[in-house]
């Protein structure tokens, strides 16, 4: 039986409802596989279907855009972003920030002990196919924030473009791609994000130059360009026709938050089985910070990191001016979601 309360009013006809997540940690991703949303509307005339299982050039194209009708998306947050700023059809119901490791690697029998030792090297800069590339915002950001540290200049670099696939392409080759770059000679050295990082970087048998673990990234405000950004977010016809299904939705995405603290180890596992990784991988890669990862909201702290991120697209004109995103959010439906958690506990 449900959790959340019902709305008074007769509800419109329940559309089909997709929904996106990336894979690494989210909230949705914590209960997508254990069929929480199933069980949620069971008894009601309510389809969800994932957008990861689903092949459709414009289905896969329609997530990164949010002009898939009826779409609810938990993803990293500059495509969310910039999809606003292309359409405005979505609306930001929360924020989360996952930490993770960051690797800079390079092939072995490469001269780079350090940091210090990246001046005047060939730096890996991914791009993707496509009007937006995801992985190229979290490179050269990433990027930037690994120089800005080392005290290396931007002209003292040289950021080589690696070539992967469309971003709307499920588990892409963006990683895959940072190494064979790297093996064949093309740069100097990579950068490899998280479990799979660990795990191409180990199979690849390269070398760690410096990680980057979720521990540093959370304490180091220096380090703030390496944490994970996501945005849920849902097209505005769903919101503004079916308010009580997204609702319920979030409540679900609020309470996961709680699941993973309340069972660390199975919200490691579940992490995991997201990112088609080793658990072990996935330990080292979150550390103590994966269950924190896992929370949702709409905090001060949250609200800053995401305007941060907002202010850096729009210094590379990849986003309006104009943006706002106090007239993107639609906070009341996070604080129903919440009111509704506390009525029932």
């Amino acid at each position: 039986m449900s959790k959340f309360r019902p709305s008074d009013t007769p509800p419109a006809p329940a559309p089909l409802i997709w929904y996106a997540r990336c894979p690494t940690l989210t909230a949705l991703g914590l209960i997508a596989n254990r069929g929480v949303l199933q069980r949620e509307f069971l008894r009601e005339n309510v389809h969800l279907v994932s957008v990861r299982e689903n092949s459709t050039p414009s289905v896969r194209q329609g997530h990164l855009d949010h002009s898939l009708p009826n779409l609810i998306r938990e993803a990293d947050a500059a495509t969310a972003l910039w999809a606003h700023g292309q359409n405005e059809k979505s609306r930001l119901l929360a924020v989360g920030r996952t930490w993770h490791s960051v690797s800079v690697v390079t092939r072995p029998g490469q001269p780079i002990r350090s940091l210090r030792d990246l001046i005047g090297r060939r730096l890996g800069l991914i791009k993707e196919a496509g009007n937006f590339s995801p992985a190229q915002v979290r490179s050269l950001r990433a990027w930037e924030t690994v120089l800005s540290v080392a005290g290396i200049p931007r002209s003292d670099i040289e950021f080589v473009p690696v070539v992967a696939d469309h971003p709307s392409v499920p588990f892409g080759d963006v990683a895959r791609r940072e190494v064979e770059a790297l093996l064949s000679g093309q740069t100097d050295a990579a950068l490899l994000f998280g479990a799979k990082g660990l795990e191409l970087a180990r199979s690849a048998h390269l070398k760690e130059v410096h990680r980057f673990t979720a521990e540093d990234i959370r304490k180091d405000i220096r380090l703030s360009g390496l944490v994970e950004l996501r945005a849920v977010t849902v097209d505005h016809v769903l919101l503004d026709g079916r308010a009580d299904i997204v609702t319920r939705i979030l409540g679900n995405l609020l309470e996961a938050g709680e699941w993973a603290r309340a069972f660390p180890k199975e919200a490691l596992k579940q992490a995991a089985i997201e990112g088609k990784v080793e658990a072990e991988d996935a330990a080292i890669a979150y550390g103590d910070w994966l269950t924190e990862g896992a929370r949702i909201g709409l905090e001060p702290e949250q609200l800053a990191a995401l305007e941060g991120l907002e202010i850096w697209l729009k210094g590379r004109q990849l986003l309006p001016e104009s943006h706002a995103i106090a007239d993107w959010a639609e906070p009341a439906i996070l604080d129903t979601a919440k009111a509704n958690l506390r009525v029932t506990a």
